[in-house]
């Protein structure tokens, strides 16, 4: 407990920064801006194009672009154990020409402890080439074949739209949500219609699971523990063929009225994140009601979703909406109530859903060159059944206050989460100082809290720990 409060205070000590400094302006969306993923809720709008660093910009010419990032942590928990974890990472972009195709790539190495499996792990994110079909007076239609990372929404991390490209969330406290997605196969089209209205769509016939957090890792699920602890097992997962010509398509339509920027959202495909659900039965005196297995499994979803931006005075107004008729599947309180196994052998019901975010960004908030985010999120199930382990409607805020000092040298920023239901909260804070414009050292600190044992946050309530960080960039 001692550990947990000591813990706190280096998040708030780290959160506001040094006393009697003098405080410069840092760009909202900085590089090292890190992520939460609140389930479904946590899901952002697309990075900017590549521009070399100083240091690739500097080295002889190529017949490619390139851009990388090594970044490397090492952690120790306060309470859960007393071992240092590391988690590393190496990105590396690259760009080139070839007569009129633009071809592009990402690839990542991951090494980490704090899986029972994959340990080293490698991912070719981003591998396409792009070609304009046509070109003309504010229009335009270019066409791209490959891997390709899809980025849907304006929230700040929390975006409920943004579900089409798998994600790795073994380690996700360390990485925003751009840079824990991965493409996904397809073929893209991005239309130029008028100056102020464009399409982008895509149809991909590969599916690709999210990396998720399972028995005997860190971040493992306390509800999935209980489950192996009870006597039931955790098959392998069921996923739906990885080649498929409905595996997924999709698109959006942006466009502006009256100085707001809006887009209207569409997904049919399969839902990268998994839901665990009963997959074998036993009896009991006769009766189907005694589970012996769960597994996870990936549902054939539709999702339908729209977002706004609009600039008003010195505030930035965010909003989006996602709304999913199909492929929610909610767990049923079978553990309470085994005969539910008989109306629904899988445990889980499917009932639509809507989640929503709206938020607001303001620089210079209070004094000179302070970044302030603030963003209330929410969702609810339709034909709410209250023998749903879920609660019908769940709300909730972020905030983040971002600053850089010392000539931009030295950056320190805050983000704070919770979810009213339980109090189910996270506390993450970091300091960071630039050595060379090359090299960057950091300290930092999560801390997590919630009334039961079971939410999203609260389950890893003795998981709080501290960290150091090294980047560097060429």
């Amino acid at each position: 407990m001692e550990r947990s409060v000591l813990t706190l205070i280096l998040v708030l000590l780290l959160g506001l920064g040094a006393p009697g400094t003098t405080w410069a302006a840092e760009t909202p969306k900085a590089e090292d801006e890190e992520d939460a993923d609140l389930g479904d809720l946590l899901h952002e709008s697309a990075p900017p194009a590549p521009t070399p660093s100083p240091v690739a910009e500097a080295k002889p010419a190529l017949p490619l672009g390139y851009e990388g990032e090594v970044r490397g942590y090492l952690w120790s928990p306060s309470d859960y154990d007393e071992q240092w974890h590391t988690t590393d990472r190496l990105d590396l972009t690259a760009w080139a020409e070839i007569g009129a195709l633009d071809i592009a790539g990402r690839l990542k190495l991951d090494y980490q402890d704090i899986e029972q499996h994959n340990q080293a792990d490698a991912d070719l994110r981003e591998l396409y080439a792009q070609y304009p079909v046509w070109s003309a007076a504010g229009s335009r239609m270019d066409l791209a074949l490959g891997k390709k990372m899809i980025y849907w929404g304006k929230g700040d991390e929390v975006r409920p739209i943004d579900r089409v490209s798998p994600q790795d969330l073994s380690a996700f406290l360390f990485y925003d949500i751009n840079e824990r997605k991965t493409g996904r196969v397809g073929t893209f089209a991005d239309v130029q219609m008028t100056r102020r209205t464009r399409f982008e769509g895509f149809w991909s016939p590969y599916f690709e699971a999210s990396d998720t957090p399972g028995l005997g890792d860190f971040f493992e699920p306390t509800l999935l523990r209980r489950l192996a602890d009870n006597g039931i097992a955790v098959g392998d997962e069921q996923t739906p063929d990885e080649w498929s010509a409905d595996a997924g398509y999709g698109g959006r339509l942006i466009f502006s009225v009256l100085k707001a920027d809006l887009a209207l959202y569409a997904f049919q495909g399969y839902d990268p994140n998994p839901t665990y659900v009963v997959d074998q039965l036993g009896t009991f005196n006769g009766l189907p009601i005694v589970p012996l297995s769960v597994a996870a499994t990936h549902p054939r979803m539709t999702l339908y979703g729209a977002d706004i931006e609009r600039t008003v005075g010195p505030f930035v107004l965010r909003a989006e909406a996602a709304y999913q008729p199909d492929g929610a599947l909610f767990s049923l309180d079978w553990s309470r109530d085994p005969t539910l196994l008989l109306e629904a052998p899988d445990g889980v019901a499917e009932k639509p859903q809507l989640q929503y975010v709206f938020g607001i960004d303001k620089n210079d908030f209070l004094t000179r060159n302070l970044f302030l985010n603030l963003q209330f999120l929410g969702s609810h199930i339709y034909d709410y059944d209250p023998r749903l382990t879920a609660a019908e409607d769940q709300r909730g805020m972020t905030a983040t206050l971002r600053y850089a000092f010392l000539d931009s040298k030295m950056t320190a920023w805050y983000r704070y989460i919770i979810l009213f239901e339980g109090s189910d909260q996270r506390h993450h804070a970091e300091i960071a100082y630039n050595l060379l414009t090359w090299a960057q050292v950091g300290l930092g600190a999560v801390v997590f809290e919630g009334t039961d044992d079971t939410a999203y946050f609260g389950q890893y309530d003795d998981r709080d720990f501290v960290y150091a960080k090294l980047k560097l960039v060429f």
